[in-house]
């Protein structure tokens, strides 16, 4: 669909739901694991009249040099645009809020994500704030998650870039996430479904949970992964052992064009040079 601009009001509210050989994949993977004031002093001051000023007295609204009002969570969550799917009614996935002046724009990308943009004076762009009891945190790689109260993942907006190139920044502030943007100006792809369907059935040696990850996960980066493996294990609880973890990780870093991947708990939990040898598939013979 095309871009729709959405004010610091949030009028328009829209949604902002967007292999390597294996060798070279274990070597990144092996290396990875290897590797989470007092006033100032003086003479003493001889007591004078005071002079009498003819400044105007301050009448305590910020200036436009002291930057943008801080808002709380519940005021973005109030005036921000929504960042769940419209499709999925009910589901809240935190807010973001443009500064005053601010002006935000979507793109839907056609594969379950949305491209937002934006734009305000240098400086702190948006604030971004997680449903109630949730939290934001940001990842390693400069993308940021959203938490519910429960601790699910509920959003991945991935590392923010410049018009230019240069990277912006998620910056935790209180209990809300600032989006900051040096050159006024900032892009990001935000996805709230990384998981489109997890069934089980039968294959090989036992039972065999076959997931399908949304196709912005493939190639997101640490929030969109941290997304499909906390949402897979809120859908399906035994996915959530350390061996189908594993596995999962696995085929996320190895196997992403594949239609779906097949997840089985009673694969052994190996090391990780013996798991991506076995392209994700350990028996009891690799224990």
């Amino acid at each position: 669909m095309g871009a729709r601009a959405v004010g610091r009001d949030g009028t328009a509210r829209g949604v902002l739901a967007s292999r390597a050989a294996w060798a070279a994949v274990a070597a990144v993977v092996v290396a990875g694991l290897t590797a989470g004031c007092g006033p100032d002093g003086g003479a003493p001051v001889t007591p004078s009249t005071p002079a009498v000023s003819t400044a105007p007295t301050s009448t305590g609204t910020p200036s436009a040099a002291a930057g943008p009002v801080l808002p709380d969570a519940g005021s973005v969550r109030r005036d921000g645009s929504p960042l769940a799917d419209a499709a999925r009614p009910g589901h809240d996935a935190g807010s973001l809020l443009p500064v005053d002046g601010g002006d935000l724009q979507v793109v839907d990308q056609g594969d379950g994500s949305v491209a937002a943009t934006v734009q305000g004076p240098p400086g702190a762009l948006a604030w971004v704030a997680p449903p109630p009891g949730g939290r934001g945190k940001v990842q390693t790689d400069g993308s940021l998650t959203l938490h519910d109260e429960a601790g699910t993942v509920v959003a991945a907006l991935a590392a923010p870039v410049a018009a230019d190139g240069t990277r912006a920044a998620w910056r935790p502030s209180g209990d809300v996430v600032a989006l900051d943007g040096p050159t006024g100006s900032a892009s990001f792809v935000v996805g709230t479904v990384p998981l489109e369907g997890a069934t089980w059935g039968e294959n090989e040696g036992g039972r065999s949970l076959a997931v399908v990850p949304a196709p912005w996960v493939r190639d997101g980066g640490l929030a969109a992964q941290q997304a499909l493996a906390s949402q897979l294990s809120a859908t399906e609880p035994e996915a959530a052992s350390p061996s189908m973890q594993a596995q999962l990780w696995c085929h996320v870093l190895g196997a992403r064009d594949k239609a779906s991947w097949n997840l089985e708990p009673w694969r052994p939990e190996v090391p990780t040079t013996t798991l991506l040898a076995t392209r994700c598939n350990p028996t009891d013979d690799d224990a």
